[in-house]
């Protein structure tokens, strides 16, 4: 079923010397074979292991509840641990926002 939210895909590297747009494709087709239509792109090169990433919060800012955050891989979105995972797992939460990552599709 199609979902009632918007989707909107993160797209994150680690370094600026990594092409954070390197999965772009991977996700269009995911997007595309299940009849989604991304709405925006959040593109940045930040570590994974801090919880403030300028684009991450643009992104969760932007969300309503039922929208959809699409990742190539679960460790794009988050390489945290502690209460900073914490935190963000929170802040999904409260906006009732679904994670679906391209290599877990059942997410």
């Amino acid at each position: 079923t199609v979902p009632k939210g918007f989707v909107r895909a993160y797209l994150r590297a680690s370094t600026t010397e990594q092409d954070a747009t390197r999965a772009l494709d991977t996700i269009n087709t995911f997007a595309i074979e299940r009849g989604l239509s991304i709405c925006n792109y959040y593109i940045e090169n930040e570590s994974g292991s801090k919880l403030e990433r300028p684009e991450l919060f643009r992104l969760l800012k932007d969300c309503q509840q039922n929208d959809i955050l699409l990742v190539e891989d679960v460790d794009r979105l988050s390489r945290l641990v502690g209460e900073d995972w914490n935190t963000l797992k929170k802040m999904i939460r409260q906006k009732d926002i679904r994670v679906m990552a391209v290599n877990v599709p059942t997410t």
